[in-house]
């Protein structure tokens, strides 16, 4: 309860500035149900769930942004916030970050929950994010984004050093190529160093490449890493602590015009992808085949389906379990 009237305070206090400085507000809102091929004993096979997305972009001045972002979801009933930087603006091609930012690693840990085509994110960048060389830490980076209108200058890049309560220090360096014809091509590398007991560097490559334009899009992304917690446990087996891990993911979207007054647009994808957590035992592997459906009722709000396969198998069997799998259906809008 303490949280959401701070939410609200928070809130009144921007608005009742916002003359004083630009604030701008926007989020997403979402409303679903995912039922799940998995034992009851080991946790629910069904969820309904909803969760919500609120963002303040204030204007400091004319080269210094703000940013507020508060998450909430059904799951836990709070309001959490989760980014808060600062960005300097005072070079044409390059963006100073400070804050609680996304690390510049794969595709999926650069996308935003309502930019992002399927429902949920593949194995692959859960698999990225819970090793420690996605998603979010307090950080200082060096960006710039491609504009279109700015086609002499065809590249985007990132570079930061980032800091988390675990002792984990990690740098990253990404760049991508753009083409006006609608092509990309992206390199990235990361390097994660965990201190104190139990000392590990690791270091992770990610790679990809694709096309869109408005009514089509396709891709191909392969990230190559070294996994820190399973060299740790090899390392106290006095075994050989480098273990390396690998995902290859493709993803294809169309967008068809409906032309309805209620049906508008309809966007169905499919995603497929392998991921091996250890070279040495290539025999042990997950293959994911994730499809579905955006029906789009207006630019900003959509009907969402997905069916997630997850076909696992262990080196020491012929046959693949679908322990995991999933099918989610959602209601989604952004504003």
């Amino acid at each position: 309860m303490k949280k959401h009237i701070f939410l609200l305070l928070l809130l009144s206090f921007f608005t009742s500035h916002s003359q004083a400085q630009k604030v701008s507000f926007s989020g997403f809102g979402a409303t679903g149900a995912a039922f799940f091929d998995r034992n009851p004993v080991a946790g629910f096979n069904q969820e309904f769930y909803y969760e919500g997305k609120l963002q303040a972009d204030i204007e400091l001045s004319k080269k210094i942004e703000g940013q507020l972002d508060f998450r909430g979801h059904s799951e836990s009933k709070t309001a959490v916030l989760r980014e808060a930087t600062v960005t300097f603006k005072h070079m044409d091609k390059a963006r100073i970050k400070i804050g609680n930012i996304k690390k510049p690693f794969s595709l999926e840990g650069l996308s935003d929950r309502d930019e992002y085509i399927p429902v949920n994110d593949s194995y692959m960048h859960r698999v990225v994010s819970d090793l420690g060389y996605d998603g979010r830490n307090v950080g200082l980076m060096v960006y710039y984004n491609y504009k279109e209108k700015n086609p002499e200058f065809p590249f985007s890049y990132a570079a930061g050093v980032f800091r988390n309560q675990s002792y984990v220090t990690s740098a990253y360096l990404r760049g991508t190529a753009h083409s006006s014809a609608g092509y990309t091509a992206s390199l990235g590398g990361a390097l994660l160093q965990r201190g104190r007991e139990n000392a590990i560097t690791t270091f992770g490559v990610s790679a990809d490449a694709g096309y869109k334009d408005s009514l089509f899009e396709s891709g191909l992304e392969a990230v190559l890493l070294q996994d820190p917690e399973e060299g740790i446990r090899r390392r106290l087996l006095a075994r050989e602590d480098r273990v390396y891990t690998a995902g290859l993911k493709s993803m294809t979207a169309m967008r068809f015009d409906l032309g309805g007054t209620f049906l508008k647009v309809l966007e169905p994808y499919l995603m497929l992808a392998w991921f091996v957590p250890d070279f040495e035992e290539m025999g042990t592997h997950r293959l994911e085949i994730m499809t579905g459906a955006n029906v789009f009722v207006d630019d900003d709000v959509r009907l969402r389906l997905s069916l997630d396969a997850l076909l696992t198998r262990d080196g020491r069997s012929d046959t693949y379990s679908t322990e995991g799998s999933s099918v989610t259906i959602e209601t989604f809008f952004r504003y």
